[in-house]
């Protein structure tokens, strides 16, 4: 199984360290993968006006310095286009959730016809958008309630 994790870059991405939580969050997934805790294979994801994988990124890679520039906004058809209706793995969402309300309304219809549990939602920055909510959102300081079973879910029907 593939864990996609995936970086808001949006311009709100940009104020109150959001960019270094971020990359905080991303090196310990890495690192939890790397360390034997989750067996999954990990693409990386940067997410704003246009979603794109950034190639040759791995658990022994450095936090791609393009992803701590934060700008314009987050397109939500560009992510629902690039990762598809069904994708290939789990997604592992950072952001603040401040999205534009015709973006958060097809990001929530996507994530609706998603199998059930595929898409986790990390939570970044104090200002947080409040209207995030559900049992499969979790603040930056939940990373590993977010990760505890969740990958091996798949595994115990497999």
């Amino acid at each position: 199984m593939t864990l996609h994790l995936v970086c808001d870059i949006s311009g709100s991405m940009s104020d109150g360290g959001k960019p270094f939580i971020m990359r905080t969050l991303v090196t310990t997934v890495a690192q939890w993968v790397l360390y034997g805790y989750g067996r999954t294979e990990i693409t990386l994801w940067a997410w704003g006006s246009e979603a794109r994988r950034i190639p040759d990124w791995g658990t022994r890679s450095e936090f791609p310095e393009q992803l701590l520039s934060c700008a314009g906004t987050a397109n939500g058809s560009s992510l629902i286009q690039s990762l598809g209706d069904k994708p290939d793995g789990k997604v592992l969402l950072f952001t603040d959730g401040f999205w534009s309300r015709d973006d958060a309304r097809a990001l929530k219809r996507w994530k609706d016809n998603l199998p059930s549990n595929m898409l986790r939602i990390i939570k970044i920055g104090a200002d947080a958008n409040p209207q995030l909510k559900g049992p499969d959102l979790f603040s930056s300081d939940e990373l590993f309630s977010a990760l505890d079973g969740w990958l091996q879910e798949d595994e115990e029907w497999a």
